[in-house]
């Protein structure tokens, strides 16, 4: 187990918070205390602080039936998803759309559908604001997929085959 800045999830705490772990840390002396795994789930308590502008790009998708499938909610935001979108997944009924820009968000935002809602991460539930937290690295904005021909097409698919052809000579 982590006993540093780490173990306090890193930006999410305050640094009055994080001084504060440090005392009670100094403090504690090898045999004295006995840490134990938690035995309930405390994370309805998290106090989760976002930085709007680094999630901008983000926004939460929730009360879709759970039946739905990530396609469903590619599908639900085609008209939005010129620069990419991805689908981070929350729970059952409550996923992250994650797009190419603040503004591309800003207008899925928008969006009227019978059967799914949407709101900016910084109005979203805990859990969502917890989940992009926790994986704020994959939740960077969509890139726009480079353009291929079928020349580079070919090329990929003969060398992942192993099939020498290729008009140069080999390489040393």
């Amino acid at each position: 187990m982590s006993w540093g800045f780490e173990a306090c999830l890193g930006f999410q705490c305050e640094i009055s918070v994080y001084f504060a772990f440090v005392k009670i840390i100094a403090r504690l002396k090898v045999g004295e205390v006995e840490v134990v795994e938690a035995s309930n789930d405390y994370s309805s308590f998290e106090n989760v602080c976002l930085d709007h502008d680094h999630f901008a790009h983000v926004i939460e998708i929730y009360d879709f039936p759970a039946m739905f499938k990530t396609d469903d909610l590619l599908d639900a935001f085609t008209d939005y998803s010129e620069g990419g979108i991805k689908i981070k997944w929350v729970d059952n009924t409550h996923a992250l759309g994650v797009f190419s820009s603040a503004s591309a968000a800003t207008q899925a935002l928008s969006i009227r559908h019978p059967l799914l809602k949407t709101r900016t991460l910084s109005e979203g539930s805990k859990k969502a604001k917890g989940k992009a937290m926790r994986r704020a690295e994959f939740i960077q904005p969509v890139k726009a997929r480079p353009q291929t021909d079928a020349a580079v097409a070919r090329r990929l698919v003969t060398r992942a085959l192993g099939l020498g052809g290729g008009s140069r000579g080999k390489r040393y």
